[in-house]
């Protein structure tokens, strides 16, 4: 074992960057035409530049894969010698591929594919030779391993893999660069998010560990796995007793292999979690800088998509160090004032001579305009965040700003009035989107919604929005994000077809097969309390009592700290309605205890644990605890949390919210995120009405 730097999360991103110029590099043809898919376009622009891409594959121009490129005249399409098509693996791909690629064989027979694939499977392989008649027989695709030379389909295609490696894009490891950013992976085929994410974790933990080196770099240890959900369960399981022992066998001798197991000293814990044990986050409108520039314009890989070009403000902020270690996870309402001090801060800093007034938190202020760079990109930063701060102002409309006072008032209202402040925007004609959040919302807060209830909505939404928003509804009956109350077996959906005829059941009795749907889909139903007592055990939506106090011990410069933890006394800024998530708190619980006020339940243990919190009492699913090393004590350097099914924004902030706590307490930890992908409630309504 080798001493270790602290690793840099941006390395994955290099070694994808690395694989695709590489798979370029093989391509010998001098005159190409580079086809990209749009879905990868965010990811390449983010690893390289078209000037590195165009050396590599001697690429001349750059097409979309849609349905233009098959109406290219030949007399443009025989000035290049090859077609470079750059995708994922999807079945609409396969379409696309077979249209366009028939058609330009036909006007331009001459013309040669590579076909650079994301991450290449067998099976699409096997698609492929099928499709175009290839060459390639079913057993020497078998025989495949992970392919790292190009495989001729046909004389005039060939196809190349492109291995990727987790992606680092805003504090998160992602796996999943589609539309939905794994959502819909994760209700229809959540089996393929698990795989996904199990090859991320096992490229994270033994990131140190290379073929054909004398030594090893051990940088990360399991120490203890907690899980909740079935399907975090299946994740562990086929991590710990496959994927593991695997890589072990693959790449280390017997003897590294039990210093590995037997002498190496254990540094991280790994919490897995599942999207279904709580949506709020992903149905709520954010509040933080960040959640709320991508609710309103869209990041992809750090990078802000449909912000105006207004003052040809940069959009892109991944060097930009006051958005990373500042702006990012405060609530928006500070971010006004918060530039203005900073303004004043660079006006004043030369003027003064340096005497510092004592106050850690101003001194925290100045310490971090000081490290922006120059005087010149300092006041740069604070106009660039200033434009994109009204820009923000300038989305926020009348219907949003009473969707977002609604979402802020919602529980304290009674269903009646919850119920008839959707009507009114439904009358209204309010966003689609506006509504659907809406409708999941009563429903959580309530323990589902009648029966009657959803067949006068689906009526009223078919008349104000059409038949595919009644259709939309049904969809979300179907994934168990509503749940509906039986009044009587002649109710709506039982007339559609949609439900059986049941009456309303107690919760307990809706989760006897507790494992029926495990790797067919993550739509479950989980709330076994009813969410009043999950609401109040919890804690999720906090009283200011302890702030209240705390603030009046505190004078007004702390507000000019750069520590979540001075700013905050709770992680209840980042969504409206002043709520933090369950997902946090289930989190949060395995190490602090103390924001449980409504039952205190102290842990009496020194390792993490869930002991006594009644968590398969309240949720459903199976609970993992495993203490890989015997050891009990709270002093990991690492804590990976996994998310499957894709990680909001605001729980991001929680994340960092909870580092802070542990810096504080005195048992630093790094908290390295990994998911399928960072989603919002765009991404939730886009699935369901696609």
């Amino acid at each position: 074992m080798t001493k270790t730097t602290p690793l840099d999360l941006n390395h994955f991103n290099e070694v994808t960057r690395t694989n695709l110029l590489n798979s370029l590099s093989k391509i010998y043809s001098t005159s190409n035409l580079l086809v990209l898919d749009p879905v990868l376009s965010p990811l390449i622009n983010s690893l390289t530049t078209f000037s590195i891409i165009k050396e590599h594959g001697h690429c001349q121009n750059v097409a979309w894969l849609n349905d233009e490129l098959s109406e290219l005249p030949s007399t443009v399409l025989s000035k290049y010698t090859s077609l470079i098509i750059l995708i994922p693996e999807s079945e609409a791909n396969l379409a696309k591929l077979e249209k366009n690629i028939r058609h330009i064989q036909q006007e331009t027979p001459s013309l040669k594919f590579n076909i650079i694939i994301k991450d290449l499977t067998k099976s699409f392989v096997y698609q492929l030779n099928k499709l175009f008649n290839g060459i390639l027989d079913f057993e020497k695709i078998l025989d495949l391993s992970e392919p790292s030379k190009p495989l001729s389909i046909t004389s005039k295609i060939k196809v190349f893999n492109w291995s990727t490696e987790p992606l680092y894009a805003d504090g998160v490891l992602i796996t999943d660069i589609s539309q939905y950013s794994g959502l819909d992976d994760y209700y229809s085929t959540p089996i393929k998010s698990i795989n996904q994410l199990t090859k991320a974790i096992l490229q994270v933990l033994f990131v140190g560990i290379k073929n054909g080196e004398d030594e090893h770099k051990h940088y990360f240890k399991l120490r203890n796995i907690f899980g909740k959900g079935n399907h975090s369960d299946l994740l562990i399981k086929t991590l710990l007793q496959s994927q593991i022992p695997s890589f072990l066998n693959e790449h280390m001798a017997p003897s590294e292999i039990e210093f590995y197991e037997e002498r190496l000293h254990s540094n991280t814990d790994m919490v897995v979690i599942e999207r279904n044990l709580d949506m709020m986050p992903v149905l709520f409108s954010q509040l933080t800088y960040h959640g709320i520039i991508d609710d309103l314009f869209d990041i992809e890989f750090e990078s802000i998509v449909n912000l105006k070009d207004e003052d040809s403000v940069s959009k892109n902020l991944t060097k930009d160090e006051l958005y990373n270690r500042d702006l990012k996870h405060l609530n928006f309402s500070a971010i006004g004032s918060r530039l203005n001090k900073m303004a004043k801060i660079i006006q004043q800093k030369f003027k003064d001579s340096g005497a510092s007034g004592g106050d850690t938190n101003i001194d925290d202020m100045k310490n971090l305009v000081s490290n922006l760079g120059s005087l010149t990109l300092q006041q740069d930063l604070i106009k660039k965040h200033t434009i994109i701060g009204e820009s923000v102002l300038s989305k926020i409309n009348n219907e949003y700003e009473k969707f977002l006072t609604l979402q802020n008032d919602i529980f304290e209202m009674d269903y009646k009035l919850q119920m008839s402040k959707l009507k009114s925007f439904i009358n209204a004609n309010y966003q689609i989107e506006f509504i659907w959040p809406t409708i999941l919302l009563i429903g959580y807060i309530n323990d589902g919604v009648p029966s009657k209830e959803l067949g006068k909505l689906s009526t009223d939404l078919q008349d104000n929005y059409g038949l595919s928003a009644s259709i939309a509804l049904e969809k979300l009956v179907d994934l168990k994000l509503i749940r509906v109350i039986h009044d009587s077996s002649n109710d709506f959906f039982t007339s559609l077809g949609w439900t059986a005829q049941k009456k309303h059941q107690p919760v307990n009795d809706l989760h006897e097969k507790d494992d029926r749907e495990v790797a067919i889909s993550g739509g479950k139903d989980v709330l076994r309390s009813n969410y009043t007592l999950i609401n109040k055990f919890w804690n999720l939506h906090p009283y200011d009592d302890d702030s209240i106090e705390s603030n009046n011990n505190a004078n007004s410069s702390t507000r000019d700290s750069t520590n979540l933890l001075q700013l905050y006394p709770n992680p209840s800024f980042t969504l409206p309605g002043n709520t933090v998530p369950l997902t946090f708190r289930i989190i949060e619980s395995l190490y602090f205890r103390d924001f449980l006020k409504y039952k205190p339940v102290n842990n009496i243990k020194s390792r993490p644990n869930w002991d006594n919190l009644g968590l398969n009492t309240m949720l459903a699913g199976k609970t993992v605890d495993i203490n890989l090393d015997n050891v009990n004590d709270d002093k990991s350097k690492y804590l990976i949390v996994v998310v499957i099914g894709g990680i909001t924004r605001s729980e991001l902030t929680c994340l960092k919210y909870l580092e802070e706590r542990f810096k504080a307490k005195g048992t630093p930890k790094e908290i390295i995120v990994i998911s399928n992908g960072i989603i919002n409630n765009k991404d939730l309504w886009q699935f369901i009405t696609e």
